[in-house]
């Protein structure tokens, strides 16, 4: 049986946008696969980062819960809530730097990506030691962080629908 069960939150109310801390809740459609793919998960705790997307998500597991700060989506800082091209308009040179190497670039009043790691493996660590079995909702770079430091795949490649589980 998996000891960590990850999942990216359910489809959120905003679209085609940067999230990052932007804070929507789910869609209706979010909250029906929520209940439909999750309701069943059986797990000792279930962890969520503190955005309502995961929250409204963690709902959906019969477990108890315990919010993690740690596990807050990468903040985009200006960016956050903004389409990409509305990022391109605003901030074209920073935005072509961004492209050519995503980890390496952070948007103003951003969080470096070094930082966002540290603060992602750190809560991993932590939910490892127990109890198990346990779901983390959490969202897709939080996630790409995580799947990284337990099978050392890294981010670039990693991707996860809304709602999606994936075993550990």
């Amino acid at each position: 049986m998996p000891k960590l069960f990850l999942v990216r939150h359910a489809e959120p109310a905003v679209a085609d946008v940067l999230l990052g801390r932007t804070d929507p809740p789910l869609s209706e459609a979010g909250r029906r696969e929520a209940h439909e793919k999750l309701s069943g998960l059986e797990v000792e705790l279930v962890y969520s980062s503190p955005l309502r997307r995961c929250l409204e998500t963690a709902a959906a597991i019969d477990a108890p819960l315990r919010v993690l700060d740690e596990l807050a989506e990468i903040s985009l800082g200006d960016w956050d809530g903004l389409s990409w091209g509305e990022v391109e308009r605003l901030h074209p040179e920073l935005a072509a730097r961004k492209a050519a190497d995503w980890f390496g670039v952070t948007p103003p009043h951003g969080e470096d990506w070094r930082v966002f790691v540290a603060r992602i493996t750190q809560a991993a660590d932590m939910i490892l030691r127990g109890p198990l079995p346990a779901a983390i909702i959490g969202h897709v770079a939080a996630n790409a962080v995580i799947v990284q430091h337990l099978t050392g795949a890294g981010p670039a490649s990693f991707n996860q629908r809304y709602c999606e589980t994936i075993e550990l």
